[in-house]
């Protein structure tokens, strides 16, 4: 007759050691949970029910149950997440004494202590282990009395191991077993305590400072079996579950540091958390930490294309599609870093990429320096908190630069402006492609000392990078003829913080 168990450990864990075992030197922790622990936890439960039930105790219907566990053969359904648990120490009082004990110097009197090593495996709370018990001896009054055993078990192993166990029902899906016990060890099994058939219900009572226990590294009436565990399965991050804004355009973060931002850095602080992000995403698409955008199918690049900014074929999108990273700027300080995108709110998987990404700090400093002691932190902002001025939707005639402007193209040849190129010509030419009104003024407004910024360079054009470096920025100052709506944010690397524009207030 086969028996099926089902048992939980709710607090997640199961707290026990072999018998007589160190805990110390305990190199494997009692995994899976042995049968004679099994046996002599169902014998304490059977004088209990006895006492509960106020019945006669009849020693032999407690010895047939006995003899049909010790008979048996078990093998397991053990969870696949379970994991053995880093050991916890901490000191227990022992004798209460005087500290120090020489009567000739002065002490006080308090209880000793003793080191105590706590080994536990942690076992998922959601996912039982299913025990399998096979023999000749069940017969449906033994396994009514057992139901009544299990009923009135709540720990095992250490005290602190709640556990619910039972019978398994009609009602449950029972798995295969994936650990049986093996009278032989083989390569990577592990010892578990069995009882023997020939165990006594003298055998299973005694306690380990019994004199005939107390030096035994075997119990009277059990022996050591092996089980091989199941292979564990790759293990990976379980990711948490965010409160997703089903409308979200806009994310906000503060900025802080022990070194402040340089405003020359800007580009350089959001092209860096734009990599994390990606990174982040690439993450949750494929499975794959160490896989970046070269490594990654056509299908998952495209599906990401409206986080880097460019198509499966590294091709900038068009259509305005793509995601923002800017800062904004409190008198010429970066303070908060805002992630926007204007056409598509951003899904569930882009909001946990990028605050994964903001949990860690982003190094703002040049090639070449060390990146450990110029980092920022990002802290997001509450949804309560509003958005900066420009991305509220508030209409204004009047726009002023927040970061400088640098212009897409070179204004100056040879000391002399460009015929067409000018800065105006310039700024015209991409109010119109943004969709804008043309502007009745441009003006050019000194930004401090002269504004060098560092400016992005795409890796496609990475031969670029040591000819390109920082440019000049200006600030500028717009006059629509008739208020519009921003956010306005114009010139060389625009999507990574630079030529940013506020409203000005009537």
């Amino acid at each position: 007759m086969q028996i099926v168990l089902r048992q939980e450990f709710p607090l997640g864990r199961f707290h026990a050691t072999p018998w007589r075992v160190n805990p110390f030197d305990d190199p494997h922790g009692e995994w899976p949970p042995s049968p004679w622990r099994l046996a002599r936890a169902i014998t304490a439960r059977w004088y209990q029910w006895v006492r509960e039930a106020e019945l006669e105790p009849d020693v032999s219907k407690l010895e047939q149950l006995q003899a049909a566990l010790c008979t048996s053969s078990y093998s397991f359904y053990l969870p696949l997440g379970a994991r053995k648990g880093s050991p916890l120490r901490q000191y227990h009082p022992t004798e209460f004494k005087w500290i120090p004990g020489e009567k000739k110097k002065a002490g006080t009197r308090s209880y000793g202590t003793s080191l105590v090593q706590d080994n536990f495996w942690c076992v998922p709370p959601e996912a039982p282990v299913w025990w399998f018990i096979e023999g000749e001896l069940w017969t449906s009054q033994l396994v009514a009395v057992l139901d009544q055993c299990l009923a009135r078990m709540t720990y095992f192993g250490r005290a602190e191991t709640l556990t619910r166990i039972r019978l398994a029902g009609s009602q449950d899906i029972i798995p295969d077993a994936n650990c049986t016990l093996l009278d032989k060890r083989v390569a990577g099994a592990v010892p578990v305590l069995s009882s023997l058939a020939s165990a006594t219900r003298e055998d299973l009572e005694r306690t380990t400072d019994n004199p005939e226990a107390v030096k035994r590294s075997v119990p009277t009436g059990a022996q050591w079996l092996y089980a091989v565990r199941p292979s564990r399965p790759a293990t990976r991050e379980r990711r948490r579950v965010q409160a997703h804004r089903p409308d979200c355009h806009l994310m906000q973060f503060a900025i802080g540091w022990n070194v402040a931002p340089e405003p020359r850095a800007i580009v350089r602080l959001t092209s860096r958390f734009r990599g994390a992000v990606l990174r982040e995403l690439l993450r949750f698409k494929t499975g794959d930490p160490s896989t970046n955008w070269r490594q990654a199918d056509h299908s998952v690049r495209e599906a990401i294309a409206d986080m880097a900014g460019k198509d499966a074929n590294d091709e900038p999108l068009k259509g305005n599609r793509h995601t923002e990273f800017l800062a904004w700027c409190e008198n010429c300080q970066p303070t908060r870093l805002l992630v926007w995108r204007g056409s598509r709110a951003f899904d569930a998987d882009e909001q946990d990429a990028i605050l994964l990404a903001a949990s860690r700090e982003v190094s703002w400093a040049a090639a070449g320096l060390d990146a450990d002691a110029w980092k920022a932190r990002l802290v997001p902002l509450d949804r309560d908190v509003p958005a900066p001025p420009g991305f509220d939707g508030q209409a204004s005639d009047v726009w002023v630069s927040v970061t400088p402007y640098v212009p897409p193209r070179h204004h100056l040849r040879g000391g002399k402006e460009r015929a067409g190129e000018s800065l105006t010509d310039q700024i015209r030419r991409e109010l119109e492609q943004r969709g804008h009104a043309e502007v009745a003024q441009v003006e050019v407004e000194p930004f401090g000392s002269p504004a060098w910024v560092s400016v992005h360079v795409p890796r496609r054009e990475a031969s670029k990078r040591a000819f390109v470096g920082d440019r000049r920025g200006q600030a500028i100052r717009l006059q629509f003829p008739s208020p519009v709506i921003g956010p306005i944010r114009l010139g060389h690397s625009s999507s990574f913080g630079l030529g940013l524009f506020r409203p000005v207030e009537p």
